[in-house]
């Protein structure tokens, strides 16, 4: 069986995560002891006592779904076969890209904290939203998003859902436009308008601050957000930044990993939003989770 590892992105963190893990593994313990190493703050003690209101601001989501999904991954490798594939929804790339071993897990912290950094600037200083539209076509979405500025379709997750991201005036009138047009909403909990043109500035930053890490292609075929196809990056601060102004187009992704062989996802990491997704877009997708203990005891049973 040809299997993907798959990650997620930001949303699904939440208080307690990657507990049972940290009290079971040494090998998860020691994904959060480099974390701190690096981040500079006790990243076990943040995730299992802050707030969701807390852990929601990027500057702390996105170091926590970070380190939770390298623990959960360090936990199993040992014990799953090898992934022959893997991929990630938008933050999610990040930990895809450092478990295929295009940089080290001490580089990935410095990466995820420059990013958190400059997004959570960016939201301070260009505030936007985002809005899920449920239950209309991709075109639909994109005619309406087409006749209000600085709004955009930019995640692409099912064919009956699509996420808008803009300026926020306008993309909470584009949802109403598609609200009343037969859609159903729901205003996303971030503070700013991500993979849009609005983060060029952060995307800039993001690029000069990851200039001098070492990079490595993946060891395994990486299926990219940015085309929706394999792709082995030439540049990957540009990458990055690219990638952070961009849709993601995990529709197309997941087609393309089922289109080469891929039969099986494996989701490391808090909740199981990516493996849902790919199941949704592909049925004869067999999904698993490595999420705490009693998901990664249910997976080895089930693919070692």
């Amino acid at each position: 069986m040809k299997i993907a590892a798959l990650f997620g992105g930001q949303g699904s963190q939440y208080p307690g995560m990657g507990k049972s893990l940290r009290e079971e593994s040494a090998a998860a313990r020691q994904v959060y002891e480099c974390a701190g190493d690096i981040l500079g703050f006790d990243v076990a003690k943040a995730s299992d006592q802050s707030s969701e209101e807390e852990l929601a601001q990027t500057r702390m989501a996105q170091p926590v779904i970070f380190t939770h999904s390298l623990a959960a991954f360090s936990t199993a490798r040992d014990h799953l076969p090898l992934p022959e594939a893997t991929a990630g929804h938008s933050l999610g790339e990040y930990a895809a890209l450092c478990c295929a071993g295009c940089f080290s897990m001490e580089d990935g912290f410095r990466i995820i904290a420059a990013r958190a950094q400059v997004m959570e600037e960016a939201a301070g200083s260009a505030p936007g939203a985002m809005v899920a539209i449920l239950g209309s076509d991709p075109e639909a979405v994109e005619t309406v998003c087409a006749r209000y500025e600085n709004v955009w379709a930019v995640n692409y997750n099912l064919p009956n859902q699509t996420v808008i991201s803009g300026e926020t005036q306008g993309c909470l009138g584009a949802a109403r436009e598609l609200e009343k047009a037969g859609a159903r909403t729901t205003r996303l909990a971030v503070s700013s308008a991500f993979h849009t043109p609005l983060m060029e500035r952060a995307a800039q930053q993001l690029k000069e601050k990851v200039q001098d890490i070492a990079y490595a292609p993946p060891r395994w075929d990486f299926y990219s957000n940015l085309t929706g196809e394999k792709l082995v990056p030439e540049d990957f601060p540009d990458y990055f930044a690219r990638h952070m102004v961009s849709p993601v187009l995990f529709t197309r992704q997941v087609a393309a990993m089922a289109a080469n062989g891929v039969e099986a996802c494996v989701e490391f990491g808090p909740k199981r939003t990516a493996s849902t997704l790919s199941k949704k877009n592909c049925r004869s997708l067999a999904v698993f989770q490595v999420e705490d203990m009693e998901t990664f005891k249910k997976t080895i049973e089930a693919l070692a």
